[in-house]
């Protein structure tokens, strides 16, 4: 027997049902491992808002020599994000890949569109504003600073040069740093690689696999130092020893700041524990909008950099696998933000130089997007998309292996649930 049609209640309870759920779900928390499941996510728009809200933070600077707010780091804020997502995929990536594998998904990723965005750099950009300016290209090529050095440099992301002779140091950038800076994006991979060989190394020794513990260990350790030295800087208006200075110099990447290398990589750390304490991460509407919440009150208070990180990243994850459905489409096939992150600063500083900001902030940023945007575009689908190509690529050595070993995937182990697939496309911004 039919129930009455709900549409002919009087009192509205036929909204009741709908209300029900809509509650009972906000405040059912279920595991993350099952609220994220392979390409249903929205880590590709994520990663797409980053990246213009970092073009956005950028455009003040660099069009107007002033920041975009006095009290909130929008480009902080971004590359932050880039870190959280990386290191929720790429711990994933790491667990399911041989690390050959791993380590060839990495430099595919990231280095085929770096080295084109560099060669655009120094052998079209540079030599047009020299010439523009000086009406030759003589000096240009092996000065100390100039386009050679330049290169070899910056070639395996670390951003040890950043500028080329006196290219755009007359762009209002250029006066308020009083140098010459080409791409300033590009200082943060640096930082998004060294993540990656840390993480290749906890591979290696099986602590992603069978010591998880460690790593919720090592979050909680770089978490107290946040903690120790924001109340440094509260207090004494400096910061600790452990965040103050750099970490050497190291190959081929120089040197990191290590409160920068501290703050990105906590989050990148967090993303980590994430994935590997996913079957036991509560994810819930409740606690989502509280996060949301408590890392907008604490950016706009100016505190991001402090226990705001934990519940950012959290917020993260919450839209990944909440936000509807039909941005889950954006960045699975096509993810344009890598291209659109190393590109927009030399973009942003080649109009400031036409003159461009003189259009208003509006306009400037809105013209930056359009030539960011095919740049990117052309990167993706004549570079990035055509790297990727090979990420299933095996030496010839190798091609007797099993099929197991020579796709690079480990079997999963008896006693543990395989991880579910997802896609291999997070990609440093920063």
């Amino acid at each position: 027997m039919l129930g009455r049609p709900q549409f002919l209640d009087p009192h509205g309870d036929a909204m009741l049902p709908s209300a029900r759920q809509v509650g009972r779900r906000a405040v059912t928390a279920v595991p993350l491992s099952n609220a994220y499941a392979g390409r249903a996510n929205s880590f590709g728009f994520l990663r797409l808002c980053f990246a213009v809200a970092v073009v956005l933070a950028h455009t003040a600077v660099i069009g107007y020599a002033r920041p975009l707010t006095e009290v909130v780091d929008v480009a902080g804020l971004g590359v932050a994000g880039f870190f959280g997502i990386s290191g929720f995929l790429i711990t994933r990536s790491a667990r399911r890949a041989s690390l050959p594998r791993y380590l060839w998904h990495r430099a595919l990723r990231i280095w085929p569109g770096l080295w084109v965005c560099l060669l655009f750099i120094g052998f079209v950009v540079a030599p047009i504003v020299w010439y523009a300016e000086r009406g030759d290209l003589d000096g240009l090529w092996r000065h100390p600073a100039g386009v050679v050095n330049f290169l070899q440099a910056n070639w395996w992301g670390g951003y040890r040069q950043q500028g080329i002779m006196d290219v755009f140091r007359d762009t209002p950038y250029g006066d308020l740093v009083r140098r010459s800076v080409l791409d300033g994006s590009l200082w943060t991979l640096s930082y998004e690689i060294f993540c990656y060989l840390i993480v290749a190394s906890l591979a290696v020794v099986a602590v992603l696999r069978r010591a998880r513990w460690l790593v919720l260990a090592a979050a909680v350790l770089v978490f107290g130092l946040l903690l120790w030295n924001q109340y440094e800087a509260l207090r004494f208006g400096g910061s600790t020893y452990f965040t103050s200075g750099s970490i050497g110099t190291l190959p081929l990447l120089g040197a990191l700041s290590k409160i920068w290398f501290l703050r990105f990589g906590f989050m990148f750390l967090v993303g980590a524990v994430a994935d590997l304490y996913s079957d036991k991460l509560p994810i819930s509407d409740v606690l989502g909008v509280l996060a949301i919440v408590v890392t907008g009150w604490q950016t706009l208070e100016g505190h991001l950099f402090g226990p705001a990180l934990l519940t950012y990243e959290y917020a993260i994850l919450y839209l990944a696998v909440r936000l509807p459905r039909l941005l889950h489409v954006v960045g699975q096939k096509n993810d344009y933000s890598y291209g659109i992150y190393i590109y927009s600063f030399v973009v942003q500083q080649m109009l400031a130089w036409l003159g461009a900001a003189a259009w208003g902030f509006v306009g400037y940023f809105a013209v930056v997007m359009v030539f960011t945007v095919v740049l990117a575009f052309l990167s993706w689908h004549l570079v990035e998309k055509q790297a990727l190509r090979f990420k299933d690529w095996t030496p010839r050595f190798r091609r007797g292996a099993p099929p197991a070993e020579a796709s690079g995937e480990r079997q999963p182990e008896p006693e543990r649930v395989p991880v579910p697939a997802t896609a291999d496309a997070s990609a440093p911004r920063g």
